[in-house]
């Protein structure tokens, strides 16, 4: 196997590259903690195991697959690994990296949905400007609901996620932050024409968008 392939895949149906090999560390985790008793970390990592092997149908190019891998394995491994308790830090990094990971990938899932206009479609600066807003749009949704849902787990289930409102507003602050970066990313992508799909090895010229 030549260095290239070994980098960029690929391997075999399944794992096809490096980034199924870190999907794969997701559910090893929810197996290991599930021995262990802890149902918090199963449940964490589960969610991001569900979410990453769904991302991997959608075929995205192995930068934005990488990079949804990446934001979804932070979140799942912080909290089974207890990482936002011991670390103030960890909370806004999370917050930032999420929406600037996630934005781009959700864009280019609607737009491989025939939602949105794709990416790798002919494109002038007013496309930009629309990917721009709709990226930072959905960036900001992302932050949202995430805490929605940390004041609905607390008032329903009595957890201790939110921590008030100066919490909530820097999360707030640090999602929209992370989105802008996230939007400006895939604005540079859609520019360079780097396309929407899993592009074939060693072939520049063609996108292979079979799952």
């Amino acid at each position: 196997m030549d260095g290239r392939r070994l980098l960029l895949g690929d391997w075999t149906r399944f794992p096809r590259d490096p980034i199924d090999l870190l999907r794969l560390a997701l559910p090893v985790g929810v197996v290991l903690f599930a021995f262990a008793g802890d149902a918090k970390a199963v449940g964490y990592l589960a969610v991001s195991t569900l979410a990453t092997f769904a991302a991997r149908l959608a075929n995205l190019p192995r930068a934005l697959d990488l990079a949804f891998v990446v934001a979804l394995s932070i979140t799942g491994w912080g909290e089974a690994l207890g990482l936002y308790d011991s670390y103030g830090w960890f909370d806004r990094v999370v917050h930032f990296l999420v929406p600037m990971l996630g934005a781009p990938v959700a864009y280019v899932g609607l737009a491989r949905l025939e939602v949105l206009p794709d990416p790798r479609d002919e494109t002038t600066a007013r496309h930009h400007a629309g990917i721009f807003v709709v990226t930072l749009a959905l960036g900001l949704a992302i932050g949202a609901f995430w805490e929605i849902v940390e004041f609905t787990s607390d008032g329903t289930l009595g957890s201790d996620l939110s921590e008030g409102n100066a919490d909530t507003v820097g999360d707030l602050i640090a999602d929209t932050s992370g989105s802008l970066v996230g939007a400006a990313l895939l604005v540079v992508w859609t520019t360079r024409s780097w396309g929407s799909v899993r592009r074939i090895p060693g072939e520049n010229r063609f996108e292979d968008a079979r799952a």
